[in-house]
């Protein structure tokens, strides 16, 4: 459990960073910087284990796996912080199970029970909650910034079910790792291109947090999270949903003196009731997933479950 409240922990910062490196970085080059650094931890971490990259003929699964894992979510995020604050990115961030749930559905045909229809139906009710701060209590272009978050949720929820379907003899982690190396190639350019129209404007602060962002955030946390998953399964791993808005808001609030509002906290509690909804915590726990001819991902569980293993 301590591990779990660490990559937590982290995670929530993890939008405090973001917040802090875009003062002088353009999104895509925040995205950009985190991926290639959380690569370059996670790549000692694979050979250690005595892993390897995917062969050759799935690549082409993994680079769509990087694209909805990272390069979408990862310039959503950024981009939509540059238009809210840190800690309602943080919360709407937890909407991802949702999505997930949906998802799953539609490729994997997994059934939604009553209550997971609920969840989903209160977790809309949550989001739009919080987009009406964004429409109305902070900046007129929040709106945007809210749902580009919401549109990053999404994209998560898109790739663990697909990673299920596609990828389903890769290690937890070499679905760490690849997804990753890709989204530093399809980043690459638009990275470069942006920084040279736009320019940079690195300081200290801005550098330590693009570093923590991507050694920390994007890769030592997603090895701890992995692990976890492995060691106390998905119900447990999934517990970090519930626990990052909290640090995520706590540090927006307390660190960079961002406006705190009662809707924040209404939407966040909706969104945190339809996600156990969702993945059984409430109303009884959701049936197993049917049995498919291959084998599901070695370290993952279902969707619902993994799918809330992601933020920021």
């Amino acid at each position: 459990m301590i591990r779990l409240l660490v990559v937590a922990f982290i995670w929530g910062w993890s939008f405090l960073f973001i917040k802090v490196a875009l003062e002088g970085a353009p999104p895509v080059f925040v995205a950009w910087g985190r991926v290639i650094l959380g690569a370059a931890v996670l790549l000692p971490f694979l050979y250690a284990a005595r892993e390897k990259l995917p062969e050759r003929r799935m690549w082409g699964h993994v680079a769509v796996q990087g694209t909805f894992m990272a390069v979408v979510p990862f310039t959503l995020i950024a981009w939509g912080e540059q238009h809210i604050t840190s800690a309602l990115a943080s919360v709407l961030n937890a909407a991802t199970p949702l999505f997930a749930a949906v998802f799953a559905a539609l490729l994997l045909r997994e059934r939604l029970r009553p209550p997971q229809l609920a969840g989903l139906g209160l977790g809309l009710v949550g989001v739009a909650t919080l987009a009406g701060i964004g429409g109305s209590d902070l900046a007129a272009s929040s709106l945007a910034g809210a749902l580009a978050v919401v549109g990053a949720a999404a994209s998560y929820g898109v790739a663990f079910p697909y990673a299920r379907r596609f990828l389903p003899g890769l290690s937890a982690m070499q679905l760490a790792i690849a997804p990753s190396l890709v989204a530093a190639i399809l980043l690459a350019g638009p990275a470069v291109t942006a920084a040279v129209t736009e320019g940079l404007a690195p300081t200290p602060l801005r550098v330590l947090c693009l570093l923590l962002l991507g050694v920390l955030g994007t890769g030592y946390a997603l090895m701890l999270n992995y692990q976890t998953l492995r060691q106390l399964g998905p119900t447990t791993a999934s517990l970090v949903t519930y626990l990052i808005p909290v640090v995520g808001v706590a540090v927006g609030v307390l660190v960079l003196g961002e406006p705190f509002s009662l809707r924040l906290v209404l939407g966040g509690v909706l969104i945190v009731l339809s996600v156990a909804l969702v993945q059984g915590r409430l109303l009884g726990p959701a049936p197993a997933p049917p049995r498919r001819e291959q084998p599901s991902v070695r370290g993952a569980g279902t969707p619902e479950a993994d799918a809330p293993c992601r933020a920021g």
